[in-house]
């Protein structure tokens, strides 16, 4: 084999080897129109059971990803640190008790993107491959890879 070819081919494999670990990326997503700089972890923690975050003058709102099991595992697990069962009763008392709103949970990608796009105050989550190619969303960093 040719030195060209050889490097053809191991380049062909490093493309589709970094295509693979994009799509097993969990990225924090705004609106294209947000004028949200960064968010920390801790401020993503704290937005996510329901405290107020506000950045640049607005309050910022989350909005839940259930668009499938593993997203919403990892969501449990590496962002607010909490059960299932933990973070719905963190909620449901956040409600209860001072009259918040729960977030709002999207169970379909493309209605989940649409909203998201449609309010500069949104923030969310998603795969990387589902808004690699959605000029309306801008990913402010990776939340977790394998």
């Amino acid at each position: 084999m040719s030195r060209l070819a050889a490097t053809a081919v191991l380049l062909t494999l490093l493309v589709a080897g970094a295509q693979a670990l994009a799509d097993e990326q969990l990225v924090l997503i705004v609106s294209v129109d947000s004028r949200i700089a960064q968010l920390d972890s801790l401020q993503l923690r704290k937005l996510f059971l329901g405290l107020t975050v506000p950045q640049t003058g607005n309050r910022l709102r989350p909005v839940l990803n259930e668009t499938d099991a593993r997203v919403k595992e990892i969501f449990l697990q590496n962002i607010v640190s909490m059960s299932d069962i933990t973070y719905d009763r963190s909620l449901l008392r956040l409600t209860l008790i001072q009259g918040q709103r729960q977030p709002t949970a999207y169970k379909d990608i493309a209605l989940l993107l649409k909203a998201v796009a449609a309010d500069p105050s949104a923030v969310s989550y998603a795969w990387s491959k589902d808004v690699a190619h959605e000029p309306r969303i801008r990913i402010l960093r990776v939340l977790w890879y394998d």
